[in-house]
């Protein structure tokens, strides 16, 4: 490669700019010029490296775009006729004359047909496809004509290469929707090899000759009856409905396979709705399932608002499949109905009735809803449930609550599970009235649903119920703190209602831990050293159970503590233990360097195991550091050998030299053969 220099630099400019000048001239070029354009490409576009082409084909492509712009119809025919001339030229390269033929596929027009024709004949395989393609869609009348010319060639011809090319040719014919070569379509429906792609060319073309041909064909070419029903459908498209109706009322009679029957009710459901209604409702009585569904899609397509009106009546003479496809799609004035259905025997049935219900329904669908959702014993209890979660009806709403208000427990609990299920906040004041029922099936039932919904309202008064001693209430409060948006707001909250009684805050001391709050920790340690035995063994249990670290101080004061209890020091070692193994959103060196701390302060082996299996869940490379030494501890090395595998396998993906480092090392350790074996899958990655 030569050096650049600010000469080559400045050469390179120039030229690019006198290309850019040429394009320009090019794309506004007169008729006259293009031939000199085109010339001029010719050379790049047949490039022996394809990415070299690239540039010239995209000139070429905008010269062939400009051309055709609205208004130049001039400027089109000139650059088409030089197009086909070059593109019909032995001389020019093969690969350029594939991509000028590819330019008169979308520009192309009469002047271009007699070119394209001749290419049809050329040897090479590739300038007869593009030059097929080309003649497809060109506009002109006349195109169509060197299409069949090259079909009759090869008419006979059996040989894998000209059947192909044969199908080509056939094909496009067919979206040409030549009429003139029918004649010479119709017998290769009689050819094994191109039965499948005649036919289909004449159920495109679609005119008198091509369908008689067609229903000859039926009994023996099943492609035939597809080829129909596309000539059916073209027809309804462009407004010929008595034709498209025709063809295929008469499949509906002559058609032996189920799902041509089941298409060519679609189609004339199309064509004529009303021709078709009798037939739909024909189907949908019988046994064939493709069929009724068919007629089931046919009838919504059509039916519009006598959908509902007329399917209903139906209901009783259909079997189980077709009776739950037509519960799924009736509409609210159906209610009655799909009501009655729930009761049905068949469990698909059942079920279907079940789900419109959470579609349709209203109020007088919700006691059958609930009822549903306490029979254990027959199919659809979670379609019940989700019907009732999805009910729409402001009715429904409505109902769920008045049911939730009074009568059967268990009735009640139903409609309490499904307004948590909704999430139906106008519920929470009654629920939080209900949770202190004496019914506890009904209170269970309220507590659960408070916690779904509970947020920073509930707090005070789910705090009130905890302070009265209702133990029940403690995990809704805990739930509620959890989804508190201003935690320090709802630590105040708490603060005031306990006031400075110990008891009462010892009795919210797992509400503090949730909210995490800067405030609740300095309330939480203060009851760690309250003279009440029981209440400080519940503060360190609640610093265990904190959200980050900020509780790492206060445990590991007492767990470092020589005077400390035995029971609180174990508490606060199994809290630190918890805080590493947990705290996942801390930096990993701070969770390493408290596990380390915690193993150091430790007076019993069982801490620092335990420690050592909190550090397993640090996947980091400062945990490894830790844990390595103690692979050749005597008192500690079967644990450090199962948490080195265990940070091992986790640093797998993120760390494999650390993982690998630390699976030898355990390997080496252990005498464990199954600890070897997970140590082997590590390295052998």
């Amino acid at each position: 490669m030569r050096p650049s220099t600010p000469f080559n630099h400045t050469l390179m400019k120039l030229k690019f700019c006198l290309l850019t000048l040429a394009a320009a001239l090019a794309l506004n070029a007169p008729a006259a010029d293009y031939q000199q354009a085109v010339n001029d490409l010719i050379p790049r576009l047949a490039a022996e490296t394809v990415g070299d082409r690239y540039d010239a084909q995209m000139r070429l492509q905008d010269l062939a775009s400009q051309a055709s712009k609205p208004g130049n119809a001039a400027e089109r025919e000139a650059l088409g006729r030089v197009l086909a001339s070059r593109a019909a030229d032995a001389s020019v390269p093969q690969p350029a004359r594939v991509w000028i033929i590819r330019q008169l596929e979308y520009m192309g027009r009469e002047e271009a047909v007699d070119a394209l024709g001749r290419l049809l004949n050329d040897p090479d395989a590739e300038l007869r496809e593009v030059a097929r393609r080309a003649l497809e869609k060109n506009p002109a009348p006349t195109a169509g004509q060197p299409l069949w010319v090259a079909l009759e060639k090869v008419a006979t011809d059996r040989e894998p290469a000209a059947v192909a090319w044969k199908i080509g040719l056939i094909n496009s014919l067919a979206q040409r929707r030549d009429t003139s070569a029918v004649g010479l379509i119709v017998p290769r429906l009689r050819e094994p090899e191109t039965a499948r792609a005649a036919a289909l060319a004449l159920g495109r073309i679609g005119n008198p000759p091509a369908l008689e041909a067609l229903w000859s064909a039926l009994p023996g070419n099943p492609a035939a009856g597809d080829a129909l029903i596309i000539a059916a459908n073209r027809w309804a498209v462009e407004g010929d409905a008595k034709q498209a109706q025709a063809i295929a009322e008469r499949l509906t009679r002559e058609a032996t396979s189920v799902p041509l029957k089941a298409a060519a009710l679609s189609a004339l459901a199309k064509a004529n709705s009303e021709a078709a209604k009798p037939l739909i409702l024909q189907a949908l009585t019988g046994t064939e399932p493709r069929l009724q569904q068919a007629a089931l899609t046919a009838a919504i397509t059509t039916l519009g608002s006598t959908l509902t009106p007329t399917l209903v009546p139906l209901l009783p003479k259909l079997n189980p499949a077709a009776r739950a496809q037509v519960l799924a799609v009736l509409d609210a004035s159906a209610e009655p109905q799909i009501i009655a259905a729930v009761a049905d025997a068949d469990e698909g049935v059942r079920r279907a009735a079940l789900e419109s219900l959470g579609r349709i329904g209203t109020a007088a669908s919700v006691p059958v809803l609930l009822n549903a959702t306490l029979e254990d014993a027959k199919p659809g209890k979670s379609n019940a449930e989700a019907a009732l979660a999805r009910l729409a009806h402001p009715s429904a709403a409505a109902a769920l609550e008045t049911q939730a208000a009074s009568g059967d427990p268990r009735l009640r609990a139903a409609a309490i599970n499904a307004l948590a299920a909704r999430r139906q906040a106008s519920a929470m004041t009654a629920l939080l009235r209900y949770a202190e029922e004496s019914d506890a099936t009904v209170r269970r039932a309220a507590y659960n649903a408070i916690k779904t919904m509970a947020g920073d309202k509930e707090i005070a008064p789910l705090a009130r119920l905890v302070l009265a001693g209702k133990s029940e209430a403690g995990p809704a409060l805990e739930a509620a703190c959890q989804a508190a948006s201003d935690k320090a707001a709802a630590t105040r909250q708490l603060t005031e209602l306990a006031g400075r009684d110990e008891a009462k805050l010892g009795a919210l001391l797992d509400a503090f831990s949730v909210l995490g709050s800067d405030d609740a920790l300095a309330v939480v340690v203060q009851l760690v050293s309250s003279q009440n035995a029981e209440r400080r063994d519940e503060a360190v249990r609640a610093l265990g159970n904190w959200t980050d670290l900020k509780a790492a101080k206060p445990l590991m004061a007492i767990a470092a503590n020589k005077d400390a209890p035995l029971n609180q020091y174990v508490l606060a070692q199994q809290g630190l233990a918890r805080l590493v193994r947990s705290a996942e959103t801390a930096p990993a060196q701070e969770r390493v360097a408290l596990a380390v701390s915690a193993m150091q302060a430790a007076r019993r082996l069982e801490e620092k195991r335990l420690m050592l299996s909190a550090l397993a869940a640090v996947p980091d490379r400062r945990a490894a550091d830790v844990i390595k030494p103690l692979l050749a501890d005597p008192e500690l090395k079967a644990e450090a050998c199962v948490a080195g595998m265990n940070l091992a396998e986790a640093l797998s993906r993120p760390d494999r030299r650390t993982a690998r480092d630390l699976a030898a090392a355990v390997k080496e350790a252990t005498a464990d053969q199954a600890l070897k074996a997970r140590a082997d899958r590590i390295l052998n990655r």
